[in-house]
């Protein structure tokens, strides 16, 4: 799910037509994409989704 949401985040950056809340929700969507390809599959403690405001 995180994949399908950075997609057009990234359009739009590397387009240079992201606003500042699409910047900021590419990277929040980075980030927790990253979070879950940390988590112990043996414990897993799966981190909270950034919030969809957009």
């Amino acid at each position: 799910i995180a994949s399908e949401k950075i997609a057009p985040l990234q359009d739009a950056v590397d387009l240079d037509e992201a606003t500042n809340k699409e910047k900021a929700s590419l990277l929040a969507w980075r980030k927790y994409r990253v979070q879950v390809n940390r988590v112990d599959t043996l414990k897993p403690v799966w981190p909270e989704k950034p919030a969809s405001s957009l």
